[in-house]
């Protein structure tokens, strides 16, 4: 393996390696500082050596030291490591075949070299024309397209694998009804110390899936089957549209996420985002010294009321009755904050303001009905899990959240990945298996860490 860092030296070596009888190599960009590129230092090497490519040579390019070379060739490295396959035209030109991708394991890089160039037969024969739709890539599917599921999509992208995001029935996910977030890394405005908006984030989230190559379709899943093979384990699977379109892929994640609920009454739609929340960890922060209301009466709504006492001055915590879901260790918590006041037997029937939540009007005992002026208003009364599509074909907890692997005793585990499930290739990611911590960060975690072990399920099976 040769180290190049001069358009000089490359075409030195093309010409020498054009008259020793090669015909194609391969150029890696790497940088001494960065990680992938030390993690894929030895599947290189191995690649470089291995007997079925003895044909082809190997070229280590360090990429800080060759911005001449770079902008010379054309050659495009969004991401480092990044691999290309290129072909000689003569003894001082060649010509880039293919963009080989990122980090990725050694049986995969091969199958790529090896499919592109035709296993080498036609090496003396005159340039051989290449087709790149005969290069054939893993199929996987993505379901939804909030944080967890664009991330998945810029990683299994990255991978070089086709990749075809189902945006859903709420493309962006929750985050599209959060008008600024404080919470993301990144997601920071240094100028005005400000959050982003919710929807500018997943838009860019998405736009960076596309650059890197995942295709979007804006349609809704509806179901997805898994076909089995001859053995009755590995297998691929049937995603069908909400306009009935069939595709079949060879992996899916599912990260449809869940849908907060909300109070149903006529017009709350329009306050989402705009002083009515679902989110008192992401939102709570706004509401400093200010007066609001939380509605519900389980453990998630004790502690998301306590949470929201770090920032306002006052925290009516409402309930259609005098009975609690929530154990009586955090109610107890709940009622003895000097912050919190309950409001019990009390239902709210219309939320009223102009741009924003300005007041509420409030039913008690079925009876009485009155205005309450506030500066925010937060629901705590369950997310719905959006696996409706998914039918029975994986398991549920009680809430109906999806289950993979990492949640279970390693000794009822499917297989070994930990955002897998019970079927090989199907795996989920963030809101639709997390009840927990429900964060746009802990999201876009799981998303990676699907898209990783997908990566490497596909790589091995």
């Amino acid at each position: 393996m040769t180290e190049i860092a001069s358009i000089d030296q490359i075409n030195s070596f093309v010409d020498t390696f054009e008259k020793s009888g090669g015909y194609y190599f391969v150029v890696k960009f790497y940088a001494p500082w960065c990680g992938p590129c030390k993690m894929m230092k030895s599947i290189y090497e191995n690649i470089s050596t291995d007997s079925d490519l003895k044909d082809i040579a190997f070229i280590s390019i360090n990429r800080d030291l060759a911005a001449e070379l770079i902008s010379y060739f054309g050659f495009q490295i969004p991401t480092i490591p990044r691999f290309f396959l290129c072909k000689v035209i003569d003894s001082e030109k060649f010509e880039i075949v293919s963009d080989l991708g990122g980090s990725q394991s050694k049986s995969k890089m091969k199958e790529q070299i090896l499919n592109l160039t035709g296993y080498l037969t036609e090496k003396k024969e005159g340039i051989k024309k290449i087709n790149m739709n005969e290069t054939k890539k893993h199929r996987v599917a993505i379901v939804g397209s909030g944080p967890s599921g664009l991330t998945a999509g810029i990683y299994t992208a990255r991978a070089a694998l086709d990749v075809t995001i189902y945006l859903g029935s709420q493309p962006g996910g929750q985050l599209t009804t959060t008008t600024e977030i404080e919470n993301f890394p990144f997601a920071w405005n240094v100028q005005t110390n400000t959050g982003v908006d919710g929807t500018e984030l997943v838009t860019v989230m998405q736009k960076q899936a596309q650059f890197f190559g995942a295709k979007i379709e804006q349609s809704t899943v509806t179901s997805v089957e898994f076909n089995k093979n001859k053995n009755g384990n590995h297998g691929n699977f049937t995603v069908t549209d909400f306009y009935g379109e069939k595709q079949n892929y060879d992996g899916v994640i599912i990260a449809s996420g869940a849908s907060a609920r909300y109070l149903g009454i006529p017009g709350e739609e329009k306050y989402i985002g705009r002083g009515y929340h679902s989110c008192a960890t992401c939102d709570g922060s706004f509401y400093k010294d200010k007066i609001v209301a939380i509605v519900g009466g389980g453990d998630s709504c004790m502690e998301e009321a306590g949470f929201l006492t770090n920032f306002a001055k006052k925290v009516y915590l409402i309930h259609r009755s005098e009975n609690f879901r929530a154990s009586k260790i955090m109610l107890e918590r709940a009622k003895n904050t000097p912050k919190i006041e309950f409001m019990t037997n009390c239902v709210i029937s219309e939320i009223i303001g102009d741009k924003k939540v300005e007041s509420v009007t409030i039913k008690r005992n079925d009876a009485e009905i009155f205005n309450f002026v506030l500066d925010g208003l937060f629901v705590a009364i369950g997310h719905d899990p959006n696996t409706k599509f998914v039918g029975n074909l994986l398991e549920t907890d009680n809430a109906g959240y999806l289950i993979p692997n990492g949640r279970k005793p390693i000794s009822e585990r499917a297989n070994i990945y930990n955002m897998g499930t019970v079927i090989p290739g199907l795996f989920v990611a963030g809101d639709v298996e997390d009840s927990v911590y429900r964060q746009a960060i802990t999201a876009a975690g799981d998303g990676c860490r699907a898209a990783i072990e997908m990566e490497r399920y596909l790589a091995s099976s």
